[in-house]
């Protein structure tokens, strides 16, 4: 067994196939990382020319002039054999140190019990408890089973669809609300299209709006301008439009239709006076005046926002064997569209179509109670179908005590600072 430094080909080619491979396990993102200051490292551990443990270890300098390292989503390794991750452990302590580092941060991708659609644990499911206490054994400080989304790096909670049928059988697991809302999506006249690099100015507008809807802060265009230069054919965004002409001539279609039937219900009922006649003909005129609040609908989006009418974007980023949602955004005044929905069905068709294992919706709080702030976001989810992975949260590898508890001290302090700044915005 020996210690090695990697090529970006190799490790690549490692971490490619591993089980816990994740987009930030990737050589593309140390190089989007490093447009932000950090250094890339690959390491990996042999057990003679093959490999059986790797990681990209991203190192930055912190406020205390001491570097920090960090492995994001975690090595790629078997961490329920004790022997291997000690060693390996041992190895990456002496590198970290070696170059200037006094700690290492990682936060596996790897489940730590698995759990259904409503959050709950599933009976003799998989478990990774004891991973988790052979890195408490090795010396590693865990932060636990947080529930706190400003205190983790990346999502500890997320919700996941496995992709293992077709679409119609997909499609028919969804909850009545969801099927409603993409159905209404279609009949509205909803479209989605892909973006590439020359359209980012359209979806960086959308998330800056959300981003004031939300009370967050937005991104640069140049982060998004990075992603997709980095990650290039893994990077998807996608855009939901409403096309106000055709969704006219689609509504004067409808109207001539249904005026054709209501007018031979009207001839029928000259004939015969029967109670199903006459219950179709209320029908159909009640359809005719929606169509016609549609249309006048329809007339003052074209007339406010021109013929083609962007409602919401989300980004997206292909990962290995799954497809991962990263950010999305919408106008307030087109929520009742429900665009979202109509974009999260065309990418689980897309993964379907691509043989894709998993689309993984991404972060949620981890809180399944109905006054979690959050709540709405895992509801949304959740109508999707699919299940709750809690993954196992972050460690700490402390190489030098003393520079680990002032650097805490430091972020601390930043991190209030930050908050009072915030709040003066505001």
């Amino acid at each position: 067994m020996k210690f090695v430094i990697l090529e970006e080909k190799e490790f690549d080619h490692f971490a490619l196939v591993h089980p816990q491979f994740s987009f930030y396990q990737y050589s593309s993102w140390g190089k989007l990382k490093e447009v932000n200051g950090w250094k890339t490292h690959f390491v990996g551990y042999k057990d003679k020319d093959t490999l059986v443990a790797a990681s990209m270890l991203l190192e930055k300098e912190t406020p205390i002039h001491k570097k920090m390292f960090y492995a994001p989503r975690g090595f790629l390794i078997d961490y329920k054999n004790k022997k291997l991750l000690q060693a390996f452990t041992s190895e990456i302590k002496k590198y970290v140190k070696k170059h200037g580092g006094f700690f290492i941060k990682i936060d596996p991708y790897l489940s730590y019990v698995q759990r259904d659609i409503d959050g709950n644990v599933v009976e003799n499911g998989e478990n990774n408890e004891d991973a988790v206490q052979n890195l408490k054994d090795l010396g590693y400080k865990y932060y636990g089973r947080n529930r706190n989304t400003d205190k983790e790096l990346q999502p500890r909670w997320m919700f996941a669809l496995d992709l293992d049928g077709d679409e119609q059988t997909i499609f028919n697991y969804f909850s009545n609300d969801t099927k409603r809302y993409i159905h209404r999506c279609e009949k509205n006249g909803l479209t989605v299209k892909e973006i590439t690099k020359d359209n980012l100015d359209e979806y960086k507008k959308i998330m800056e709006h959300t981003a004031k809807r939300r009370g967050f802060i937005d991104r640069p265009i140049s982060y998004y301008e990075n992603m997709v230069k980095y990650l290039d054919k893994d990077i998807k965004i996608l855009l939901c439009s409403l096309n106000t002409k055709e969704y006219l001539e689609k509504l004067k279609q409808e109207e001539k239709q249904l005026q054709k039937e209501l007018d031979e219900i009207i001839e029928t009922l000259k004939v015969n006076d029967g109670k199903k006649a006459k219950v179709k003909k209320k029908t159909l005129e009640n359809e005719l005046s929606l169509i016609h609040n549609r249309e006048e609908e329809a007339k003052e989006l074209r007339k406010k926002y021109g013929e083609e009418i962007v409602m919401s974007g989300s980004m997206f980023i292909i990962s290995g064997y799954e497809i991962i949602y990263l950010f999305s955004g919408s106008y307030d005044w087109f929520m009742k569209y429900n665009p979202q929905y109509l974009i999260q069905w065309e990418i689980i068709k897309y993964g379907i179509k691509h043989k894709y294992k998993r689309y993984n919706f991404y972060g949620i709080s981890g809180v399944f109670e109905k006054d979690d702030p959050m709540y709405g976001v895992y509801l949304f989810k959740k109508g999707f179908n699919g299940y709750v992975i809690e993954l196992l949260g972050e460690f700490d590898l402390i190489i030098q005590p003393f520079y680990y508890h002032l650097y805490k001290i430091a972020f601390k302090t930043y991190k209030m600072i930050k908050h009072v700044k915030n709040k003066l915005k505001k």
